[in-house]
Order: C-alpha cells, then structure tokens, then sequence
C-alpha cells in the first residue's frame, strides 16, 4: 500500500463526496426520468468512482479503500437522508447503521 499523503487523502475525501452527492441527488431523479437531476447524479458518480480507479492504480489496496468507501459513503448519505429529506433519525437506527459500517471496516482489517 502506498504512503498516505494529502494528495491521495484529498481523493480519497473528493471521491466520497462525488459519491454522496450522487447518492444525494438518487430521489431527485425519479427513476432516472429528471434529465438534470439525472445528468447530475452520473456524473458525481462517475466522478466518484474514476477517482477512486485512479487510487487504486496509485497503489492503494483495492482491499483496503472499498470496505473503507463502504463504510464511509453510506454514513454520509444517511446524515445526507437525515439533514435534507427528512428522513427519521432514531438512537436505534443511527446506532445500528455506524455498528454495521464500523463491522464492515473492522472486518477488512483482519488478516
């Protein structure tokens, strides 16, 4: 694995919030049928996702930066859910998500 510098953690952030924003703006595009709404949410992710290729082929372990996107970007899109749509907030639900984000990260550190 490479040396985490601030460039490759600047990336790493910049891919997280393409990807939140295209998970943001997911209802905005009614099932794809919003032009821009829709035009919006492929590129954050394409955005998203290209930059993390180009981490991996920096020498970032595939191994370590997925289970970390996927703890990492659901969190974000739930405080997203929570603050801009409204959605419930409950102890028990915000509880159970980060236990289950954090079990997925813990368990990709495992050798």
């Amino acid at each position: 694995m490479s040396i985490l510098t601030p460039s490759i953690i600047a990336l790493v952030a910049t891919s997280v919030i393409c990807q939140v924003i295209g998970a943001s703006l997911m209802p905005l595009t009614k099932g794809l049928t919003e032009v821009a709404p829709t035009i919006g949410f492929g590129i954050a992710f394409a955005t998203g996702l290209g930059i993390m290729a180009r981490l991996i082929n920096s020498g970032i372990n595939l191994s370590a930066l997925l289970p970390f996107m996927a703890a990492v970007v659901p969190l974000c899109a739930i405080a997203v859910g929570i603050i801009f749509y409204g959605e419930s907030a409950s102890v028990l639900k915000i509880s159970l998500l980060t236990i289950s984000c954090l079990t997925i990260g813990f368990a990709s550190s495992i050798p």
